[in-house]
């Protein structure tokens, strides 16, 4: 049977939303089942020590690579250098640092490019080839990144590591910060590349919706603004401190600041910290402030986000980090620097099916800390839910909700009693010219 061909691409995306549809709620309860069967997550990390090591957290969130478009030639990851288009296998091209446009990475691409765990039609996608070029079945040289390869090889990466949402931004960011996504899947209004004349919360303009499934596996569309608790609620009840680093409102990365996306915190008291603009961040952390509980996420040019510089990116996140590295904070401190979908990229591990739209594919992620395990490759299956857990461990605060619940802790990445305590300071790097 020939692999379909890219003309057929809107056709099998549409096909594979009715497949998202038609499936039913008995496999999904009888897939949540399973799954809370088989995870057994580690005891609280701090548990009986009278102080924590680790007194902050910085929970800092790129956008739109695989585990294997970044780290996928990473020396004892789980990792390829070959990649599936449709029953051909091919070497996984070099990924420039700049792509000509987007990938198509909706919830209906994703479902598309995994293909029922054969992982072979990431070429399909809208964006992913232009003329020759497979854009999406490439991935990155260690010279192209060699500062994320410098943090992966020093501190501990994580190579089993998946997206919650089987989809984009906005659903992936929402589990970030409340440990469920609401049943959404996409974007709000299909965006695939944010604009700025919308935002991705409860100021988005009257009828600007996202689609979610609801208990009885029926799609909807409802408003992008929820009130239910977050972290940062939690946290304020444990007197806790907290920050939300993002793009301040009218810029590209607004979308991303995910408490905008909360009623009682975008117009109540707490929204003055809920959207820090993050040109701040190393400002605040050189001045000696940096919360309990740290979100970070970059305006749309440092974010990696095609067709972004993957270079300009990469230099923006070693500003933050060398920030940290320098500061009274960094004994202290654990990183967990992730990105937040696939972005339409290729990878060749299939995620596991718990529910219609979890999980989706890996992303790179890399947790950095004095206290983390040196040139540790960790096997463990995680997910965004698993830093949550984490923090709540840390912190002493209440589960959330599904995901936070059944995930792993990023405690196994951690040894307490041994501090490595000498920072890593790199470099930022002159980039390719356009």
């Amino acid at each position: 049977m020939r692999a379909a061909r890219p003309q057929t691409a809107a056709l099998l995306l549409i096909g594979a939303s009715l497949v998202l549809a038609a499936i039913t709620l008995s496999s999904a309860v009888s897939a949540r089942r399973q799954h809370a069967g088989q995870v057994t997550a580690p005891a609280n990390p701090c548990l009986g020590m009278a102080r924590c090591p680790i007194q902050h957290v910085v929970f800092l969130i790129k956008e739109n690579h695989t585990f294997d478009n970044v780290f996928g030639r990473f020396p004892g990851a789980d990792g390829t250098h070959y990649a599936w288009r449709g029953r051909q296998r091919i070497l996984l091209s070099s990924t420039p640092d700049r792509l000509p446009s987007d990938i198509l990475h909706a919830q209906g691409a994703a479902s598309l490019s995994v293909n029922g765990g054969r992982m072979n039609r990431f070429y399909l996608l809208p964006g992913a080839t232009r003329g020759t070029h497979d854009y999406a079945d490439s991935a990155y040289l260690q010279s192209a990144i060699p500062n994320y390869w410098s943090y992966a090889r020093t501190f501990t990466l994580a190579d089993r590591f998946f997206s919650t949402i089987q989809g984009p931004s906005f659903p992936n960011h929402l589990v970030t910060v409340a440990g469920q996504a609401f049943g959404v899947f996409d974007n709000p209004g299909g965006q695939n590349l944010p604009n700025s004349l919308f935002s991705w919360g409860c100021d988005s303009p009257p009828g600007y919706l996202v689609p979610a499934r609801n208990a009885r596996g029926v799609i909807h569309r409802v408003p992008p603004c929820f009130n239910s608790r977050t972290l940062v609620d939690e946290a304020d009840r444990a007197r806790v401190s907290w920050r939300y680093y993002a793009a301040p409102p009218g810029a590209l990365g607004y979308v991303w600041a995910a408490l905008d996306a909360f009623r009682h915190v975008r117009y109540g008291t707490d929204w003055r910290r809920a959207d820090i603009p993050s040109s701040r961040f190393v400002r605040d952390v050189t001045r000696g402030t940096l919360a309990h509980i740290t979100y970070l996420t970059p305006d749309l040019p440092e974010s990696e986000h095609p067709p972004f510089s993957m270079c300009a990116g990469e230099n923006w996140t070693v500003g933050q980090i060398n920030a940290i590295m320098k500061s009274r904070f960094w004994s202290s401190t654990a990183i967990v620097l992730t990105w937040d979908d696939f972005g339409g990229f290729y990878d060749h591990v299939a995620p596991p099916q718990v529910t219609p739209i979890a999980y989706g594919p890996r992303v790179p992620t890399i947790v950095i800390s004095p206290w983390t395990k040196r040139h540790l490759v960790d096997h463990r299956q995680y997910d965004f839910g698993s830093v949550l857990r984490f923090i709540e461990d840390v912190f002493h605060l209440p589960r959330l909700a599904r995901f936070d619940l059944t995930a792993h802790s990023l405690a196994s990445a951690f040894d307490f009693r041994h501090a490595h305590g000498a920072p890593l300071l790199l470099k930022e790097r002159p980039c390719p010219a356009r």
